[in-house]
């Protein structure tokens, strides 16, 4: 149950396949009408986890990256931030694969799934208090304590879910004997 090392071509094949898993999983999510268009379920990190628990954070972190492509497009291009302000999302979903990468390695699954989204919540926070009034002061006047607390309790929820679902993922070792039997 250590971490998965194929070869280059198949760490290829892997981190596509789970980056276009977190886009699919992130367009059946984000579509679903809220109450706020700008805060709506995104389960993307479920296949930035999987990779990040299973061949660390370097490939954890192109996943994270890989599957923001969608919450990029649907919350920044297609939303309140833009593309340029927007594109933050990237390195910031990236940030996820690359904590819980490292973490999972000390920590069982849920811990460093919960735990590795830290650096992306606190950025998170950042990013709406210090970056958005700075760069969009049109839509800082939205961006309240109380929307911000609202997008972080949000995805706190779906890193609970999430960190469920790693736990069963790594305690049946489902990938890896899906990774194995293709070695």
């Amino acid at each position: 149950m250590g971490l998965y090392t194929p070869t280059a071509g198949r760490q290829v094949a892997f981190v596509a396949s789970m980056g276009a898993l977190g886009n699919v999983l992130a367009l059946l999510t984000v579509t679903i009408p809220t109450p706020v268009s700008q805060i709506a379920p995104d389960l993307s990190h479920v296949a930035t986890l999987i990779v990040a628990l299973y061949c660390g954070p370097v490939l954890g972190g192109i996943t994270g990256a890989l599957v923001s492509i969608v919450p990029f497009y649907r919350f920044g291009v297609a939303g309140w931030f833009g593309p340029l302000v927007g594109f933050l999302i990237i390195p910031l979903k990236s940030l996820t694969g690359i904590t819980a990468g490292l973490l999972g390695k000390k920590l069982r699954p849920a811990f460093a799934t919960l735990l590795g989204y830290v650096p992306e919540c606190v950025s998170t926070y950042a990013f709406f208090i210090l970056v958005v009034p700075f760069f969009l002061p049109e839509v800082a006047q939205y961006v309240t304590q109380g929307f911000v607390i609202l997008v972080l309790a949000k995805a706190w929820v779906e890193l609970g879910i999430i960190a469920v679902i790693m736990e069963a993922i790594k305690r049946r070792d489902i990938v890896g004997r899906i990774l194995g039997k293709a070695n």
